[in-house]
């Protein structure tokens, strides 16, 4: 494990000047999770990054309690929790349970483990993937049913607190027989957490202190004593918002300038010679579509990932950057913008904008009868991926009378979480 971990260190710092410019790609730009097993799909979402082909971003899809000393044999969970009996308040004379610590989005170490070997063996480096914003929602946990919704009950339970009835809405999901718990939606009496950071990468811990309501206290101590997971009491979710970038793209066009401005000279005609915006753009959408520069003035072609140009553009969104390219290229070329003439009043800023397109006349492109091929590049630019990672309390055992939560060794499952055999 020490030697796994001063590996990710000496990557890490080897891969901070690369990352203060380079940014993770849009897995459909740059697809990286064919690289790894299904295994390693399954336990992360993999990026791959706009500068170095060697890099892989990586965001964890589970994580869980962080722990210190995980590749020790006494690995501490930073986790507590006990039970106590308020003598006042709402709840004096009843047993509440009191637990905190910190969620790790990295505390799979297994996972991690093999993302890092496997990584190795292909010559990759792997980074915790950077996150614009993030936000952390705490769950309760339902069955569904075929149709999708959860389906919840809800009645009013009457406490008594100090002699005065307390009127409390308790909910609960239907009983599943098949399954071993129904659940309680009214668990927490107080719950507080630390944000996890935005601007920063995705391997953070989430800080948590709550007090549950009265009546859990032996569910958990029933929990805490098999190590058993807590999805029925409180499980977590952070959403990574990253952008991510896509590839610029290349495109050339070519064009037949006599017999583009007859097809312009025919499209305005049958505008009146006065095109308003709308149909400007509209004459270019059909003109990126055709594929013969004599037919109909130019032609278009998309430079591929095989180095070979074709008339096939990449996507809908490359294609509509192509057309604007295309457009602020050639618009100046065969159409006159004219704007609307408004009598001018003494006093007043005149704000009128509309504009209609007539056909200019080009002199030099005609006479010459030039055919040109220009290339252009395009970019999507960067665009909003979103990434979910679950966090579940499980492998703890102890706590209240029996002190110091620990580590569940004795479970196969909980010591491959440690990265351990």
């Amino acid at each position: 494990m020490k030697k796994f971990l001063s590996a990710t260190a000496a990557a890490a710092l080897s891969l901070t000047a690369t990352q203060a410019l380079a940014a993770p790609m849009s897995p459909s730009a740059k697809p990286m999770a064919q690289h790894f097993s299904p295994t390693v799909q399954d336990a992360f979402t993999l990026l791959g990054d706009t500068d170095n082909n060697n890099l892989v971003y990586y965001v964890p899809r589970r994580g869980g309690i962080a722990v210190q000393s995980p590749a020790s044999t006494n690995p501490i969970p930073r986790f507590q929790i006990s039970g106590f009996v308020p003598i006042y308040g709402w709840f004096a004379g009843l047993e509440l349970a009191n637990l905190g610590g910190s969620f790790s989005t990295t505390s799979d170490l297994g996972a991690l483990n093999l993302l890092s070997t496997e990584a190795a063996a292909k010559g990759f480096q792997i980074a915790p993937a950077p996150a614009a914003r993030s936000t952390t929602q705490f769950l309760l946990s339902g069955f569904a049913p075929v149709n999708g919704r959860v389906e919840i009950d809800c009645e009013f339970e009457i406490l008594i607190v100090n002699g005065r009835e307390v009127k409390v809405p308790n909910c609960f999901t239907h009983l599943d027989p098949t399954q071993p718990y129904s659940l309680d939606t009214n668990v927490m009496y107080k719950f507080n957490t630390f944000p996890t950071v935005g601007g920063s990468v995705v391997a953070q811990d989430v800080a948590f202190q709550a007090t549950t309501l009265p009546t859990w206290s032996n569910q958990l101590r029933a929990l805490m004593a098999t190590g058993a997971q807590w999805d029925n009491i409180m499980t977590a979710q952070v959403d990574w918002d990253i952008k991510t970038h896509n590839l610029t793209r290349q495109a050339r066009f070519t064009v037949n300038w006599r017999s583009l401005f007859e097809q312009a000279s025919a499209f305005a005609a049958f505008h009146l010679s006065s095109c308003v915006d709308i149909e400007v753009r509209a004459f270019f959408e059909r003109l990126v579509t055709c594929s013969s520069e004599n037919a109909c003035g130019i032609r278009i072609e998309y430079l591929g990932s095989n180095g070979v140009w074709g008339p096939t553009a990449p996507n809908d969104a490359n294609f509509i950057n192509v057309v604007n390219a295309v457009q602020a290229r050639l618009q100046d070329e065969l159409f006159n913008e004219v704007r609307r003439y408004t009598t001018p009043v003494n006093g007043q800023v005149s704000n009128q904008t509309n504009s209609i397109f007539t056909m200019r006349a080009n002199y030099e492109k005609l006479i010459l009868e030039r055919n040109e091929v220009t290339y252009i590049q395009y970019n999507p630019g960067p665009t909003d991926f979103t990434v979910k990672t679950n966090l579940n309390v499980t492998c703890l055992m102890d706590g209240f009378e029996m002190g110091r939560v620990r580590w569940n060794m004795d479970d196969p499952g909980c010591r491959a979480l440690l990265g351990q055999p």
